[in-house]
């Protein structure tokens, strides 16, 4: 059996081009997903901070009892019941600025006792994780309303 020239392969000419054409496409790449990477942690940040009011919510519910998430803006932990979350660690960059007016609340019923607003922020942007008094949780960019 004769091996035409055809299927020996490629030459190390066309391996050296195709390495400069994916070196030049990295390049151009990589600066770009680094600057998306703060905003990619933020939301992030906001969905886990959500889900795990969520889940309090549905806790609150199975145990039939009120059930209240503490977060501590000065150390960007927040606990609720025996688990706990650090924001700072778990997403770097990324901090709690405030919630308003109190920490949540969430009644057997599934409800919560009041409007509350968490800001997280990386420095440049932020988001708002918004628990409504009917006990739903939403991430908004700029407003609760």
């Amino acid at each position: 059996m004769r091996i035409t020239k055809q299927a020996q392969g490629f030459t190390v000419l066309e391996l050296m081009v195709a390495m400069a054409i994916a070196m030049v496409v990295l390049g151009i790449a990589v600066p770009s997903f680094l600057s998306w990477l703060p905003t990619l942690r933020l939301s992030s940040a906001a969905r886990q901070v959500a889900t795990d009011l969520q889940v309090a919510r549905m806790k609150a519910i199975s145990q039939n009892a009120s059930y209240t998430i503490a977060f501590n803006t000065t150390t960007g932990v927040y606990t609720y019941g025996s688990d706990s979350r650090d924001i700072d660690q778990e997403y770097p960059g990324i901090s709690i600025q405030s919630v308003s007016p109190s920490n949540p609340v969430f009644t057997p019923r599934g409800t919560a006792s009041a409007a509350v607003t968490i800001t997280l922020s990386n420095g440049s942007g932020q988001k708002l994780v918004c628990v409504k008094t009917v006990g739903r949780v939403n991430i908004a960019d700029s407003s609760c309303a």
